[in-house]
């Protein structure tokens, strides 16, 4: 007899219910920074059996680096599923489910919901130990408490920070920890708590958004004295994006509260910073207008206009920006971009060397950009 529709909906239902709870307990363990990662893991192998179809018979193991913890009675047999732990482009880890016993599921083994879960799951990991990786450095930092203050930051810095309406004591505690990021290290993680601003100070970073199949959406290249990160400053409390550096980096990390603390009391900074809120909105809105009503050639010449005149005043400097990047940038495939290059430079308006974009005829790139 044809199982009820009604009891098919309900127990759907449950289901996606006891995922839920699964993911939303996770990410409870997964705030506690200053716990010990054993000890985390251990908590998260407990959780995960609940939220799946045969729990009784579920097992679960977990290994970053050289720390490994398993669920009693684990064994690895054939029925498992299996995904990454992925920090900084390497492969630090595993989450591995299995099941102890035989079970007979004609939809599959595992469900696609249970699938989704658990890959949600490993990319919390990863979001959890990038983030405490980067807490063990600026306590490492904030060891030192007699540094001088010419050890704050360049006289550089201070001075645009001073332009920014801030005082000597603001700047001071803005510019505990500083740290280094090379060339295509994450910044900020999208998803992760957002517990600092950074502020860039030295060499070119990208704002993107995280898609799928690695394919992303770069909205913004961040230059020197440029925050990061305060359009998470109230709110969820997540980054909404990633960053990544271009080029090798230099930035400071700004204490979120800090920044709110500076805010509710210095009427001029607060200013500014509802300045760079709306001009950065305004510059969002513009970008989705262009993908909106330009079409896929007019957007790439809008791109290598804005390159060459906003972020490198000249040349488009390809070893800091690369094709990929480009288009991301554009909202087109990289493959689309190569074309339209090699269109561009056979009709004489760019020419492309080994390291760079020239720009020959910028008048018809802006025709091309606005029709």
């Amino acid at each position: 007899m044809a199982e009820n529709p009604h009891n098919l909906i309900q127990s759907d239902i449950d289901n996606r219910n006891k995922e839920l709870q699964c993911l939303f307990r996770v990410d409870e363990i997964l705030t506690n920074y200053d716990s010990g990662l054993e000890q985390i893991l251990q908590q998260i192998i407990g959780v995960i059996p609940e939220a799946m179809t045969h729990s009784t018979i579920c097992a679960v193991a977990v290994q970053v680096d050289d720390v490994r913890v398993e669920s009693e009675g684990y064994k690895s047999t054939q029925l498992k599923i299996a995904f990454d732990i992925i920090i900084e482009n390497a492969n630090r880890g595993m989450i591995e489910v299995v099941y102890t016993r035989p079970v007979r599921n004609e939809k599959g083994i595992f469900t696609s919901d249970e699938y989704q879960m658990l890959k949600t799951i490993a990319s919390k990991i990863s979001s959890f130990l990038l983030y405490k990786q980067l807490r063990e450095t600026i306590t490492h930092l904030q060891k030192d408490e007699n540094a001088s203050p010419q050890d704050d930051g360049t006289e550089k810095v201070r001075e645009w920070l001073r332009k920014q309406s801030l005082s000597d004591e603001e700047i001071r505690q803005m510019l505990k920890v500083k740290i280094e990021f090379g060339k295509g290290e994450t910044i900020c993680k999208q998803g992760a708590i957002a517990s600092y601003v950074i502020l860039l100070t030295e060499g070119l970073s990208k704002n993107y958004l995280e898609g799928y199949q690695e394919r992303g959406f770069n909205f913004k290249i961040i230059r020197p004295m440029d925050f990061i990160g305060l359009s998470s400053l109230y709110g969820n409390k997540l980054y909404a994006f990633s960053s990544a550096a271009l080029t090798k980096c230099e930035a400071y990390l700004i204490d979120s509260q800090l920044i709110k603390n500076i805010v509710s009391t210095n009427s001029s900074f607060n200013k500014r910073l509802l300045n760079w809120y709306c001009e950065t909105t305004q510059g969002h809105l513009q970008r989705l207008s262009s993908i909106a009503n330009k079409q896929s050639l007019g957007r790439l010449a809008e791109i290598l206009l804005y390159l060459s005149d906003t972020i490198f005043d000249g040349s488009i400097v390809t070893t800091n920006v690369s094709r990929k990047d480009i288009a991301e940038l554009a909202a087109i495939s990289t493959e689309s971009a190569v074309r339209f290059l090699s269109d561009f430079k056979k009709e004489g308006i760019i020419r492309v060397l080994p390291n760079r974009i020239e720009i020959l005829k910028k008048d018809v790139l802006k025709m091309i950009s606005e029709g």
